[in-house]
């Protein structure tokens, strides 16, 4: 016989297990997708091997490429402007 007091064993409700290993597959596929995508966009492109118009034999290289950010652009076009202005800084004849 029950007393009217007394409670059943409750069960509480468990924690599902085995979701760790799920969220660390995840967690290494957001960082291997990651470190792909900013080596892809860092590859310059292949310029191949050429003569110039003088005759000079040029070898093939990779071409650094260039940031296309607002603020990298302004910075460049400053740059020329500056070397353009300021000539006989930089050609100074030895």
């Amino acid at each position: 016989m029950t007393t009217p007091n007394s409670t059943p064993n409750e069960t509480l409700p468990r924690k599902k297990e085995g979701n760790g290993c799920a969220y660390i597959i995840m967690a290494a596929f957001i960082v291997f997708f990651i470190i792909v995508s900013k080596n892809t966009n860092s590859v310059g492109s292949y310029v191949a091997p050429h003569h110039t118009r003088s005759g000079k034999m040029v070898k093939g290289h990779t071409r650094k490429s260039t940031s296309t950010d607002a603020n990298a652009v302004q910075h460049r076009n400053y740059s020329k402007g500056y070397y353009y202005l300021h000539k006989s800084r930089y050609n100074k004849k030895k």
